[in-house]
């Protein structure tokens, strides 16, 4: 078997994973073809809209490579790059990576009632620029960033040096009055969903400064991990692979 033939076997062996992918989550008593099931899927499921364009490419060479044959022969072998990228794409769609796979970790926190100094000391030691915030009884509370507590230092600059020894965080939040948007996902939250949460926020004219993954993704269970927007080249160079 010559290298290039090989080609055409992992392609085509790609293409079977997802036209079976699609056929499986759409359960059509009837015969779709490709196309419609990729029309289907970009509206069942955003991660298939994003790859749109790159499906129907794929069912474009796969009916060369099957149709059309000289003396048996494959005539249209796919360059390895596109053997590549429907392999990539087709293991992001059957298999997607999930956020615990990469994100699970312990997630540093604080608590509304502690003094502000000493979280800040914290915050400068570990270099956060932010922390999720709880109280006692673990209920989320928000998250505590450097912008809020910029904030509030800003606005009770006349007795600062007096005040900040007993300030508590919960008085910051008391005095920040913007939206510090965060929102909860589980653990197995695919990294195409993560993605695609921060993307709509940007879209609504929003910031969203964390994702916290939780065991159910409540917002007032333990956190056991946080995606940011430092995060975020990591993961496009996840899911990108291969597809540039």
């Amino acid at each position: 078997m010559t290298e290039d033939h090989n080609h055409s076997e992992r392609f085509l062996a790609a293409f079977s994973l997802l036209e079976g992918e699609m056929t499986r989550r759409i359960r059509s008593d009837r015969y779709i073809s490709y196309n419609e099931m990729i029309h289907r899927m970009s509206k069942l499921d955003h991660n298939y809209a994003r790859y749109v364009r790159l499906l129907e490419e794929f069912g474009d060479l796969r009916n060369a490579i099957v149709h059309e044959r000289i003396d048996g022969e494959v005539v249209a072998e796919p360059h390895l790059k596109l053997v590549l990228e429907i392999e990539q794409v087709a293991l992001l769609l059957t298999q997607p990576p999930k956020a615990k796979d990469f994100f699970l970790r312990e997630v540093k926190l604080c608590y509304i009632d502690e003094l502000l100094g000493d979280v800040m000391i914290r915050m400068m030691k570990d270099h956060f620029s932010k922390l999720p915030t709880y109280d006692r009884q673990h209920k989320f509370i928000g998250l505590l960033t450097t912008d809020a507590i910029t904030y509030y230092l800003a606005s009770h600059i006349s007795d600062v040096q007096q005040c900040i020894p007993k300030v508590t965080v919960g008085e910051v939040f008391a005095s920040d009055d913007k939206s510090r948007e965060v929102c909860f996902m589980t653990l197995e939250t695919s990294l195409m969903d993560i993605v695609a949460e921060f993307e709509k926020t940007l879209t609504l004219g929003k910031k969203l400064n964390a994702v916290m993954l939780t065991q159910n993704g409540s917002r007032d269970q333990k956190p056991l991990g946080i995606v940011t927007l430092s995060d975020l080249p990591r993961i496009y160079e996840k899911i990108n692979k291969n597809l540039l």
